[in-house]
């Protein structure tokens, strides 16, 4: 159990410094010149980063489930009835991370395959391809079951949100025909609902904590709007930039 534990210190670390540059990276990318150098070059590192990102959550969260308290109460005596409280909190919180970490990799590599294949979406039909989709589906019914249960509107958001995505992504691997350059709304989209489900897990773990040593509790009962503010504000500019670029591609000039 010792080096489970380190092993999960470990992976939190990893996880917290390349969250850090995930959420600076996301954004150079997205302002730079689409199809040169930097942009390419940067979107490379960007998806690297988060590949790592979701990884490592995977394995905190793998952890969280299976030994809550050995990975956060170490050491601490703790009555029964309290135990199954902390346990049951860890584990609803992890099951959320968990559907994140999935939430990245699904998105990155959607985003990523997409415009590497272009029209070939053969690496979109891969096994572990599919697999990842019917994982997110599974954690994103759990997470709503988990809102329903605890009365949770970040879990139901999220929830349903993650469902929809994996959806979209098996629709758009499997679907007879594409729009015109579809594959660029799709990387589009991909990379940038990776980028959502970072920085809600910023704001959820981290964010709220050091806005609070910064404006203590005035932002007491508004938690919930800076939990689903990325997801509002990516999800609106997804939607924007698919119906620009997909008036732009249809267009009878292009």
């Amino acid at each position: 159990m010792t080096l489970l534990y380190y092993l999960h210190e470990v992976a939190m670390r990893l996880h917290i410094v390349a969250g850090s540059c995930g959420l600076v990276l996301f954004w150079i990318p997205l302002f730079t010149h689409k199809g040169n150098l930097n942009h390419k070059r940067f979107g490379r590192y960007f998806a690297r980063i988060m590949y790592t990102i979701g990884l490592s959550g995977l394995v905190i969260t793998s952890l969280d489930l299976l030994f809550p308290l050995a990975m956060h109460a170490r050491g601490i005596e703790l009555s029964a009835t309290r135990a199954l409280e902390a346990s049951r909190e860890i584990r609803d919180f992890a099951l959320f991370l968990l559907s994140l970490s999935l939430l990245v990799l699904l998105s990155t590599r959607q985003g990523w395959l997409s415009i590497l294949g272009r029209g070939d979406r053969a690496a979109l039909r891969r096994p572990l391809h599919l697999a990842l989709c019917a994982a997110l589906i599974v954690a994103g019914f759990g997470l709503l079951a988990n809102g329903l249960a605890t009365s949770s509107i970040l879990f139901l958001l999220f929830g349903t949100f993650e469902i929809f995505t994996a959806l979209g992504a098996l629709r758009y691997a499997t679907k007879t025909e594409l729009r015109p350059k579809e594959w660029w709304t799709e990387h589009l989209g991909g990379l940038i609902a990776s980028g959502i489900a970072a920085y809600t897990a910023f704001f959820v773990f981290g964010g709220l904590n050091f806005m609070n040593t910064l404006f203590g509790d005035s932002l007491e009962g508004f938690s919930i709007f800076l939990w689903i503010a990325p997801g509002l504000v990516g999800g609106g500019f997804i939607a924007q930039q698919t119906r620009k670029y997909r008036r732009h591609f249809e267009s009878p000039e292009h």
